[in-house]
């Protein structure tokens, strides 16, 4: 008999840096026994982390050892916390293997031959989409067949989106898509009557988020004021930003803070480089947080999932004139504001939401682990 249901394996920088990865092991752990395992890459405090996760995580063990954050220079370090997943692995022997994108995979496959167990490859992004430009042809199409082949091997391929689910060539019998949607909250909402609109951008301060093109829209723009937090990548660029007089940087924020920022806004910003191959497939979680938190929404993706809730502006990633113009008709228009957003809150109290996202999750798990 194992002593564990379910390991949860994700090598994120930590744990806390994503919200999915809390709201699949809050939702296992109320049926299933549960242990995460992850990567302490910045050597963030255990508090730090179980406090952005917004509960905590009490099952968490982490590999502590410091290395790189987004440069090629963290494969060196990769076999060493495979190795301490393998280790981990063994000794707990959980019935199913969760394993979080492409970087886990490898020692969690290794795992499911050698004890006969089951493995759902959980895939974020898409390592190549995300990482390699399209110009390093083989090493684009060598990782990517690498993600196909680990699929094809799993017991189930969960993706984020439909669309990136349809860019696996080799897949299981059973995949399926559970999308990145919060769980309700109840957030402090801080809407002082002022004639200034709040954009929020809540994420990592780094080049390809859009923060370079909004910062310029909103620049001599009157009653419009831009406010940022997240994990600084790019210190360059939040210095340029910041030069502009509303623009204004709260930090990096936990979770729970960050959504209050989010719910005391009058628009979010969602904006992703078209250049980049993943942003044509994937579903950032700030598109169903504005839901959420009903307000409307500017961004230059999922057009499809916008216009059929109504609950944004799309425009393109490149255009200032059209994202300045967008700024300024949602400014000079509260109606507009006020029906995006309860368009969004709808679609998000009917389907959009982790409850509905916990019910296919729990289905999959029932199957994994028959009583």
């Amino acid at each position: 008999m194992a002593l564990l249901d379910i390991a949860l394996v994700r090598s994120s920088t930590t744990i806390n840096l994503d919200r999915r990865t809390p709201n699949i092991y809050r939702s296992l752990s109320k049926r299933y026994s549960t242990l995460v395992l992850g990567w302490n890459r910045q050597g963030i405090s255990r508090e730090v982390i179980s406090q952005t996760a917004n509960e905590p995580l009490l099952h968490l063990k982490l590999f502590n050892l410091k290395a790189p954050v987004g440069t090629p220079s963290l494969i060196a370090y990769l076999p060493l916390f495979w190795l301490w997943i393998l280790i981990e692995l063994f000794v707990h022997k959980p019935n199913v293997v969760h394993a979080c994108d492409l970087d886990t995979v490898l020692p969690c496959y290794i795992y499911k031959i050698v004890f006969r167990k089951k493995m759902v490859f959980d895939v974020f992004d898409r390592y190549a989409m995300a990482f390699i430009p399209p110009k390093f042809r083989t090493l684009y199409s060598f990782v990517n067949s690498l993600e196909d082949l680990f699929a094809s091997k799993s017991d189930v391929l969960l993706n984020v989106s439909d669309e990136l689910q349809r860019t696996f060539v080799r897949k299981p019998k059973h995949c399926v898509t559970i999308m990145n949607c919060p769980h309700e909250l109840d957030v402090p909402v801080d809407k002082s009557e002022t004639d200034v609109l709040t954009l929020a951008f809540m994420g990592h301060v780094r080049k390809g988020r859009g923060l370079e093109q909004m910062a310029t829209a909103v620049k001599d723009l009157e009653g419009v004021e831009l406010v940022v937090a997240g994990q600084v990548t790019d210190r360059k660029l939040l210095d340029d930003i910041l030069k502009i007089p509303n623009v204004q940087y709260r930090g990096w924020l936990p979770f729970s803070e960050a959504l209050e920022v989010e719910a005391s806004s009058d628009v979010m910003i969602a904006l992703y480089d078209s250049g980049d191959p993943i942003n044509k497939f994937s579903m950032g979680s700030k598109i169903f947080e504005s839901m959420m938190c009903g307000i409307p929404l500017i961004t230059n993706v999922t057009h499809d999932l916008i216009k059929e809730i109504g609950c944004g502006m799309i425009v393109e990633y490149n255009d200032i004139d059209q994202i300045k113009a967008t700024i300024i008709n949602l400014r000079d228009n509260k109606d507009l504001r006020t029906l995006l957003g309860k368009n969004g809150r709808k679609a998000f109290l009917e389907k959009y939401n982790w409850t509905a996202m916990e019910d296919k999750l729990y289905k999959i798990y029932e199957n994994l682990l028959p009583k």
